[in-house]
């Protein structure tokens, strides 16, 4: 896309319209679930419209660094890759959506480990996650759990706005938002560009973005959605491991230029009082083109390169009835399709070696999910479903969960699931390292939770968890091939508390302890600290300014690296970050916002030789009609 060109767009993009009305929307949850409801027996975390204004975070992975039970692992500055993975799991064991549609990408080096650089907090209006197995309503990837990011939905009336943000490094964003409904229609269009500057040297990331949502109800009963994204960016940092700006042997860089374009559709039918249906079709594309110099010299990590295609389509019918008063099920069946083509190639002694792949499968499934309510007081939950993926043998996934409110504000809760993923095209398919014979990784976990209404205002959560992965895929000296050998056992406890001493002041702290063990291995985990932590503080102090402070702590960690020319684990040292927003509402249509990332500049790594981006200002201005 032309920058310049989208830049002038949305600046000049403010049109007339009416004043926008005030929807109270139900909160419901969309994530884990095949029809929206209320409350899951599982653990759930959630970052609404508000809390997610008040952070004013520069990516999603910054917002996610807010919740318990999520590590995140950043290469450097912006332009290095970011990865999330739940509950001490390797990241591709998370399954990410966007507006419900799975963005895991099977053909990149990472397994289909997801990059949340790649997300602009500013265009999200609400994160879901929900932790513990999920292939029992997603299918494959969702070994540890599930992360929806959710876009902006329609408003009642319309309204418009323009936000404009810039900073220190060359940072800005620049985005434009037209949403609005009435009785049988409505709509979203969002327009962004950012350019995350240089904050770290040598990293850099920039993209735009248009995001489109249609709603039409040609009659009761009757609800067609249509949406459709497209993302277009450029990103360049030093190899991951390669010691970074501090210890790289040379300075040449990673690039890779790519685009995304997510589309859905669907038709929502009440077929009777207690008959719903639901038929939703949807389709992810990745094209990313990539080089990358190595690492010298060049033995483990040679010059490199691929360019990439993938696409997933996915159908799913859903028939959500209501048995009774307290009791419903969902069945249904879906089919995905996916298709990954690889052009690459790795430099040897002056030669291109091709590592080229072009694989595709079929996946049908079925499934049934029931929720009972059959006291007051208690909340049972219960899912199956089976898959017939093409190449492997059928795979059959469950989950059951359970709460209870046992008085006195208390609830008990525990869930326990099986799940799997499938191999990912690259460690099927590519010519040098991949292997066609690997099966399918597997995963068994449970959890128990307690939760404390101590007051109006103030409640506390715990909950601990176990994982046992087996057959997971790795890389073999010996064979210089993909294999499944490792069994892992993750298993931990999230602390989870929520206070709000005055109306105008709300706190919300988590931490998180994760014990990470190979069966029968020596084997150091990288990128998963121990310990994690976090408070986050929100204060209205006039009527017209509030605040916001976020606290981060992560512990020791170990992280390796291959700029020796052999590769080196090293642990790297705990730290602590405060990040800071404070908002002006100088006008009824106009705030200001000023944020200060990393406030007090602590000098950290987030992997060997890649210091973390120092202090830096932000200041933004929203405009809305």
């Amino acid at each position: 896309m032309n920058r310049k060109l989208i830049a002038s767009a949305l600046i000049a993009a403010i049109l007339p319209a009416a004043a926008a009305a005030d929807e109270h929307v139900e909160d419901v949850l969309v994530t884990g679930t095949y029809a929206p409801q209320p409350a899951l027996t599982a653990a759930v975390s959630v970052l609404d419209e508000a809390q997610i204004a008040a952070l004013n975070k520069r990516s999603v992975a910054d917002l996610l660094q807010t919740l318990p039970g999520l590590l995140v692992e950043q290469q450097g500055g912006p332009g290095g890759l970011t990865a999330v993975s739940v509950r001490g799991g390797e990241a591709n064991f998370t399954l990410v959506l966007l507006d419900g549609v799975p963005v895991n990408d099977p053909t990149n080096t990472r397994g289909g480990g997801f990059d949340f650089a790649n997300l602009d907090s500013a265009l999200v209006e609400r994160v879901e996650v929900v932790r513990g197995a999920q292939s029992a309503i997603y299918g494959s990837d969702a070994l540890a759990g599930v992360i929806n990011i959710i876009t902006r939905r329609p408003s009642q009336g319309h309204q418009q706005s323009l936000r404009a943000e810039a900073g220190e490094d060359d940072f800005y964003r620049v985005g434009f938002t037209a949403q609005g409904a009435t009785q049988a229609l409505d709509y979203t269009l969002e327009l962004a560009t950012r350019d995350n500057g240089d904050p770290v040297p040598g990293s850099q990331r920039d993209s735009d973005s248009v995001n489109l949502r249609l709603g039409w109800s040609p009659r009761a009963g009757h609800r067609i959605a249509l949406a459709w994204r497209y993302l277009d960016g450029e990103r360049e940092s030093y190899p991951e491991q390669s010691g970074g700006p501090r210890l790289a042997q040379l300075d040449d860089l990673d690039q890779a230029d790519y685009n995304d374009t997510v589309l859905s559709a669907a038709w929502d039918w009440d077929i009777a009082d207690a008959w719903r249906s639901r038929l939703a079709a949807s389709r992810f594309e990745h094209d990313e083109d990539y080089t990358s110099p190595g690492i010298p010299p060049y033995f483990e990590v040679p010059p490199n390169g691929a360019d990439t295609q993938f696409t997933r389509d996915q159908l799913q019918w859903v028939n959500t009835l209501e048995l009774a008063a307290n009791y419903r099920l969902n069945l249904g069946a879906d089919y995905r399709r996916e298709d990954g083509d690889s052009d690459g190639y790795v430099e040897y002694f002056g030669s291109n070696n091709p590592t080229d792949f072009d694989l595709d499968r079929d996946t049908v499934g079925l499934f049934a999910d029931v929720t009972a309510t059959p006291l007051p007081a208690l909340l049972l939950r219960g899912s199956l479903r089976g898959d017939d993926p093409d190449g492997f043998d059928r795979e059959t996934s469950w989950q059951a969960g359970a709460r209870v409110d046992v008085g006195a504000g208390v609830a008990l809760s525990a869930n326990l699931g099986q799940a799997y993923k499938l191999p990912s095209f690259f460690a099927l398919g590519n010519a040098l390292v991949g292997n066609p014979d690997l099966q399918p990784e597997q995963a068994d976990n449970w959890d128990a939770g307690i939760a404390w209404q101590a007051r109006a205002g103030l409640r506390l959560a715990a909950t601990y968890f176990h994982n046992d992965f087996e057959d997971l895929i790795d890389f073999d000296d010996a064979t210089f091939r993909n294999v499944n050998r490792q069994n892992v056992e993750t298993a931990g406890v999230e602390l989870e508390a929520q206070w709000q001493p005055l109306q105008a002041l709300d706190l919300r702290a988590q931490a998180t302890y994760t014990d990470i063990d190979a069966k029968g291995e020596d084997t150091v985990f990288t990128g998963r600290p121990e310990w994690t932590a976090g408070l986050v503080a929100r204060w209205r102090f006039a009527p017209a300014w509030d605040a916001a402070l976020d606290y981060q702590f992560s512990g020791e960690q170990w992280a390796a690296s291959r700029h020796t020319g052999q590769e080196v684990t090293t642990e790297l040292d705990s730290w602590h970050r405060v990040d800071a927003v404070l908002h002006w509402q100088l006008a009824s249509a106009v705030q200001l916002q000023f944020s200060a990332d990393n406030l007090l500049d602590e000098d950290y790594e987030t992997a060997v030789g890649f210091d973390a981006p120092g202090r830096a200002l932000r200041v933004g201005l929203r405009y809305t009609r």
